[in-house]
């Protein structure tokens, strides 16, 4: 009876106490391959839904979908575009746009709800001053309506994935040139690369698009085609990385600039993409990465700096993602020798030894389960995407590391039980896999966080 209730109590115990974290396991990556002469622009990414994933390429000029589980590829012809271009962007109802040439300036929209069966729907044209190759679009809540802008012509359109038309068939004529767009409510907010300010437009009407106003920021601050806008969660709290390395908040309903000096970040060149979880914005340099604490917009501040440990290159179009937790985070590298890094956030120290790809990469996203990280390499002749699993480890449970804690965990659980230091089933780090392991296992089933 006492062994028995000192077993209660360590249950009970086991129940309020963090759980150790499982060692990690071996980094492992499955290769998404494309019929050559499938290539990748410097500038493509990939877009996510679900447990798919869909890329164009050119030279062939097709959409592919592929499996973010197995890598392969679920339409094993594609999707023949009639033209080129870089990215794709989700919408509702099976649907996705592709800003590109087809073979004019156009949205190209593919149905693409079979993703063993992508077609091609239509073209929503754009006139012939336009130019939306490479520039992103903007989904509004609902998943039908879309923005994108246009240079040199200076315009932001609107348009309606199920009508394959323009909402507002003249667009908005903006007072600078736009690159980088990103959604915050009813307004959206664009860099200008000619005045290095914040250009906002208000969307509540898609069919009628005005410009509520600019955002002078201080200094004298320019963008780059890399240089993006991200919101916190409370959709009106901006951040924006100018050239000169410098992160800047605003607030888009007031039109007014947060932290009047901004935040400096890196030592030389040129600043790229940010992304933001939470507090915290991850800012890409030339030579490395910040983590800045935007808890106060108005008075930015550092967390840390990736601690490479050996000079770097990030590549111009390189992206950062964070983990599902925020507490880390994962970024491409073309210089030295091609890969990825992973960073705890707190620290800036490496979690993991870098990820060697075999050729340039570029975009890089997390997916979900399990803090797996997807990146996009393009190269001569070895334009692929890599799916890399335990980068960061894995979650107390995930023996298996799919990020998923289930029925394989219980069963690799069940065949280590016993004296077994360091295994991954080991959750309480006791050196043997027993009766309280199971328990932690059960308690975290399902996806990880």
């Amino acid at each position: 009876m006492k062994q028995w209730m000192h077993s209660a109590s360590r249950l009970v115990a086991l129940a309020t106490v963090p759980m150790v974290p499982a060692v990690g396991l071996a980094q492992d990556a499955v290769t998404v391959e494309f019929p050559d002469p499938a290539l990748f622009f410097q500038n493509s990414s990939f877009a996510v839904d679900g447990d798919v994933g869909y890329v164009p390429t050119f030279d062939n000029d097709r959409l592919w979908s592929f499996s973010l589980v197995t890598g392969e590829l679920l339409d094993s012809d594609g999707a023949a575009l009639g033209g080129n271009a870089s990215d794709v962007f989700v919408f509702s109802k099976g649907r996705v746009g592709i800003p590109g040439w087809f073979p004019g300036q156009a949205i190209l929209v593919c149905n693409v709800s079979d993703p063993t069966n992508l077609s091609v729907l239509g073209t929503i044209d754009l006139d012939a001053s336009s130019n939306v190759q490479g520039q992103n679009i903007e989904v509004a809540p609902g998943g039908v309506i879309g923005f994108v802008a246009s240079f040199p012509n200076d315009t932001l359109f609107s348009f309606n994935v199920e009508t394959l038309s323009l909402q507002d068939p003249d667009g908005l004529a903006l007072p600078g040139n736009p690159d980088r767009i990103a959604l915050a409510g009813n307004r959206l907010a664009m860099v200008d690369t000619t005045s290095g300010r914040i250009m906002v437009a208000d969307v509540s009407d898609p069919a009628n698009l005005t410009l509520a106003g600019s955002i002078t920021l201080p200094g004298s601050p320019s963008f780059g085609s890399n240089d993006n806008i991200v919101f916190a969660a409370d959709s009106r709290t901006g951040f924006v990385s100018s050239n000169e390395r410098v992160l800047y908040s605003f607030d888009i309903i007031t039109l007014a600039v947060l932290d009047p000096d901004g935040f400096p970040f890196g030592t030389q060149s040129f600043a790229g993409d940010i992304a933001i979880h939470g507090d915290t914005v991850a800012c890409v340099w030339s030579r490395g990465l910040a983590f800045i604490d935007a808890g106060d917009p108005s008075n930015l501040s550092l967390i840390s700096n990736a601690a490479f440990g050996e000079v770097v290159a990030p590549q111009g179009s390189a992206t950062t993602a964070f983990t599902a937790d925020g507490t880390g985070a994962a970024i491409p590298v073309v210089f030295p020798g091609n890969r990825v890094y992973t960073f705890d956030v707190a620290s800036g120290e490496q979690i993991s030894p870098p990820f060697a790809v075999d050729d340039q990469p570029n975009f890089l996203t997390m997916l979900s389960p399990g803090n797996r990280v997807g990146v996009l390499c393009s190269g001569n002749d070895a334009d692929n995407i890599f799916l890399i699993s335990n980068l960061f480890g894995v979650c107390a449970g995930d023996v298996d590391g799919d990020g998923v804690v289930g029925i394989n965990d219980f069963l690799a659980l069940l065949a280590a039980w016993g004296p077994n230091p360091g295994h991954a089933a080991d959750i309480d780090g006791d050196g043997e896999v027993g009766i309280l392991d199971f328990l932690a296992l059960l308690a975290a089933w399902g996806p990880c966080s």
